[in-house]
């Protein structure tokens, strides 16, 4: 397999950069600049989305030379967003929207339709279209709903599939904010991409946030959706109607692909199982067999191929990732062996193909790579690098991350990762950061690249991250054990974690620090509450520091299932509540705290970090305060999140000099 390294793409995409022997929180903070890449069904052409000054544009490149042969750039505050190829020559994508007080987009459920090459672009679908009337279609007409992209049909050129769903309209102060409604029903459209004309509905979704499967022409085959008490619905296509199968799958039943002809289907499912497999069904006779199941995860991905009628290759997350290739796949299942002999450390990803299998967009990431895109040419057996995000600094000097294992103290099993600063010399011992994921369930840390970790680690510290009791990806028992006990368990889990790693001989046990966004600032303080000996410092972001108030405020409360959600992890016992808040136990703090938030967050309101402040300044511990007036649910802008990294850094140092 041969390999060569492209030159600069276009003019307007070159950066050129100097190496340095190390980077500031800045040079770490800067957006990633390549955000998404597709190529056209006949490989003639890559559609790219560039982020430039924070705003994100479409560039369309040439195959052969790579040059720019078209892309657009939004205008009025829009920025394109997730994109699709409706045909050789046209793309379809969603409009991300920032309000004038926020910093990150959004999706407003709008679609735009555009010519590669820039011209013909017009909105298609949403309460912005502009109604006309010509003599090719009957009428153009807004529509007050939220557009999903089902299929793009690659057998009709000039439709393409979508649930359109009713939209809820409120108003917060002056300002009119729109929102699919969470408990409606989604109707199910062809869309035109050139004229916008709406079909009327084929059919309608069986349940609430339906997720809808299709086979290539667009016929309807299977649907998941959800009820109210956050249960997972399942249903299959009987003639015009949708028969309900829910009682013969799992809560983590999630459709991967259908067979060329939708007579089977592959999928991950837990069904009578603790771990999530991968399954194939027959969806005539109902017929099922395991495929794959790992005694110590969940699956996390799956490879298909091409015509998506069986699965090739696995990612199993046990540790470092780790790939099993089914040689049954035949071909192309050799080249994914190929692919991962290229790119030896590397998670690898197919993110796009041409429709004859020849042209493969490869997205590849490490521990120390923020993101490269690789194009593999079948025919010639050739793999080139396009383009990677944060080449402006050296892959020399981001650290290496390893996988841990530890007895937590009432012996339970758990994982984690540690990073030692690459510049650590033998027997040198370090400052230590307990850097902890958000969720806490359904999501884990796992081995790639972090900012935050390469941050910490450029200033010096070892960075210890825990997947507590409670994460997901280790089975459904594993993540249920932390239900209710956000406040012992789990913390537990972290303080056992953090002794571990300082009994290994490398960490310096009086400089131990605690970080986290969102769970993860919540658990940066309860932590540092209950072993205020082992943690000299906290720094919390966007953190539920009052676990009452999340059961009043906070967008969960406004979904479907989110009181549901939040009764079967949390509970509703005001005192196991109120004993598991960080406001209540302030007083046990032996270091100070960095509280950071956005003032526009709606899933954990500003008010969680002023009662967190009302408490400490009560207690009289010290605190720095950082918010944004602009962000929402973390720190999205490019600048404000440098301001923040530095606030970290300097907070750390001077904390734990």
């Amino acid at each position: 397999m041969s390999y060569k390294k492209l030159g600069a793409l276009v003019a307007f995409l070159f950066l050129s950069f100097s190496a340095f022997a190390a980077f500031s929180p800045q040079d770490i903070a800067k957006n990633a600049i390549y955000a998404d890449a597709k190529i056209s069904p006949d490989g003639d052409r890559l559609a790219i989305v560039v982020v430039q000054d924070g705003i994100r544009n479409l560039a369309v490149l040439d195959m052969k030379d790579f040059s720019t042969v078209g892309g657009m750039a939004m205008r009025g505050g829009n920025e394109v967003g997730t994109f699709y190829w409706a045909n050789n020559d046209r793309l379809v994508m969603e409009i991300w929207r920032k309000e004038p007080w926020q910093s990150e987009p959004q999706f407003w459920g709008e679609l735009y339709a555009i010519n590669y090459d820039g011209t013909n672009g017009e909105i298609i679908y949403g309460f912005n279209v502009e109604e006309r009337q010509n003599t090719r279609i009957k009428r153009k007409k807004s529509v007050d709903g939220w557009a999903r992209v089902i299929s793009t049909m690659p057998d009709n050129d000039n439709e393409i599939l979508i649930a359109s769903e009713p939209m809820n309209v409120d108003r917060i102060g002056f300002v009119q904010r729109l929102s699919a409604s969470y408990d409606s029903i989604a109707s199910i459209h062809r869309l035109n991409v050139y004229s916008g004309k709406l079909y009327p509905a084929k059919a309608y979704a069986p349940a609430p946030q339906s997720d809808i499967f299709t086979d290539d022409s667009g016929n309807l085959i299977m649907a998941t959706g959800t009820n109210k008490n956050d249960d997972t619905l399942i249903f299959r296509r009987k003639g015009d109607d949708w028969e309900e199968i829910s009682e013969q799958f799992g809560q983590a039943f999630h459709p991967v692909s259908l067979n060329e002809d939708a007579t089977e289907v592959i999928y991950l499912d837990n069904f009578e199982q603790d771990k999530v497999g991968l399954f194939r069904m027959n969806l005539k006779t109902g017929e099922r067999k395991e495929i794959y199941t790992d005694d110590v995860v969940s699956l996390s991905q799956v490879n298909l191929t091409t015509d998506k009628s069986s699965a090739y290759a696995i990612r199993v997350d046990d540790g470092m990732p780790a790939y099993m290739v089914f040689d049954s796949a035949g071909e192309e299942a050799k080249i994914f062996k190929d692919l991962l002999g290229a790119l030896p450390g590397y998670n690898v990803n197919m993110v796009s193909r041409s429709a004859d299998g020849n042209l493969w967009l490869i997205y590849a990431t490490s521990d120390i790579d923020a993101g490269t895109y690789y194009l593999y040419n079948k025919s010639a057996n050739s793999l080139s690098q396009l383009f990677a995000n944060l080449e402006h600094i050296s892959v020399n000097d981001f650290s290496e991350t390893k996988p841990v294992s530890f007895e937590a103290s009432d012996g339970m099993k758990i994982h984690g990762f540690v990073t030692y600063p690459v510049t650590m010399k033998q027997g040198q011992k370090v400052p230590l950061v307990t850097l902890v994921h958000g969720g806490p369930h359904y999501v884990r840390d796992l081995w790639w690249f972090d900012r935050e970790v390469q941050l910490l680690a450029n200033e010096g510290y070892a960075v210890l991250q825990v997947n507590y009791r409670g994460s997901g990806g280790y089975g459904g028992d594993y993540q249920a054990a932390g239900y209710k006990h956000w406040g012992d368990d789990i913390q537990q889990d972290i303080i056992d974690g953090t002794r571990y790693i300082i009994s290994q001989g490398h960490i310096d046990k009086d400089k131990v620090c605690i970080m986290g966004g969102s769970f993860g600032g919540y658990s940066a303080v309860m932590s540092a509450e209950l072993a205020p000996d082992l943690f000299k410092c906290a720094v919390a972001n966007a953190g539920v520091y009052d676990l009452n108030l999340a059961l009043e405020k906070g967008d969960i409360t406004e979904f479907l299932t989110g009181d549901a959600y939040l009764e079967k992890v949390l509970g509703t016992d005001p005192a196991q509540l109120t004993a598991f808040s960080p406001v209540t136990h302030v007083s046990k703090l032996s270091g100070p705290v960095l509280i950071a938030h956005g003032a526009r967050d709606r899933r954990v309101p500003l008010e969680h970090a002023e009662r967190l402040k009302s408490a400490l300044d009560k207690a009289g511990k010290s605190y720095e305060w950082f918010v944004k007036d602009s962000e929402t649910h973390g720190f999205y802008d490019e600048t404000n999140r440098g301001e923040y990294y530095q606030k970290v850094v300097n907070f750390l140092s001077e904390t734990l000099k």
